[in-house]
């Protein structure tokens, strides 16, 4: 059980249902408040994040792990619709049997987090309105790259691990040459960790075993998905704008998979944001 850890349920102002986990640490804020980090996916990543932001709280000082999740596993329908971006159905893939649902809500999600969640969590605790990190994996790196291109300002650190770059057609990339032009006039100070596994470009033992168990045809998701090349790609181009306010950072972890990647990217993505705010 973590300690001084709370968790309650908000209703958004379109009727949808989270879960919301909330760290506060036992030292007090600095002056300008506590810098506070936003995990999607909490059930895989939240105490691994609170975790990784005490140990380091003796070099980097005290921060706020906030987790935004569902009620209920039922919701992963709720997480899909809310982590993508406006979409043509025709352009997903056809290897998730049970179809996608509805999709396209990324916009709205960053409304509730904006515009619901951020104050809520102000309320409860001071925090620094200019120290505040969005992390996400797979489909939620899809959603933190959405939103630096589309709403830069909502956070100013951004933890990308395992993006879905690859959804509907690569979607995401309509919004990067306008993104990387409104960044060269602005020179906004922005910072992006963009991560993934090695063996996301292939299927591993275990995964193959999973698979079985299932209808799913994981070579062909991972034919289609390119999560390696996608990845590296897009921080390659990103890279160009280090000289214009973005430092972006790449790193691909040896012999971890889609899924056991996910501590990686937690403890490196939380080493990144703390020492760019504690430097």
């Amino acid at each position: 059980m973590l300690k001084q850890a709370w968790q309650w349920q908000i209703v958004s102002p379109t009727d949808r249902l989270y879960t919301i986990s909330l760290a506060r640490p036992l030292a007090a804020a600095p002056g300008s408040g506590y810098p506070v980090l936003y995990v999607l996916d909490p059930d895989t990543a939240f105490a691994t994040l609170v975790d990784m932001v005490r140990n380091h709280e003796s070099m980097y000082g005290p921060a706020i792990v906030v987790g935004v999740g569902y009620a209920a596993e039922a919701d992963t329908s709720n997480r899909i619709f809310d982590l993508t971006p406006p979409t043509d159905p025709a352009a997903l893939p056809a290897f998730r049997p049970e179809g996608w649902g509805p999709v396209g809500g990324a916009n709205s999600f960053l409304c509730f987090l904006r515009d619901t969640l951020k104050p809520q969590i102000a309320r409860r605790a001071p925090v620094d309105p200019a120290r505040q990190a969005l992390f996400g994996h797979s489909l939620g790196g899809l959603f933190v790259l959405h939103t630096l291109f589309e709403h830069p300002d909502a956070f100013d650190t951004y933890i990308a691990g395992s993006p879905s770059v690859w959804w509907g057609n690569k979607v995401l990339l309509n919004g990067l040459q306008e993104f990387k032009t409104r960044q060269r006039h602005s020179g906004l100070r922005r910072r992006l960790l963009i991560t993934v596994g090695e063996l996301e470009a292939t299927v591993s033992p275990e995964e193959l075993r999973a698979a079985a168990l299932s209808s799913v045809d994981l070579r062909e998701v991972r034919r289609h998905s390119q999560m390696v090349a996608n990845a590296s790609s897009l921080a390659a181009q990103l890279e160009t704008l280090s000289s214009v306010g973005l430092e972006s950072v790449f790193t691909k972890f040896a012999d971890e998979t889609h899924t056991s990647v996910i501590p990686a990217y937690i403890g490196r993505g939380a080493r990144f944001a703390l020492s760019g705010w504690f430097d």
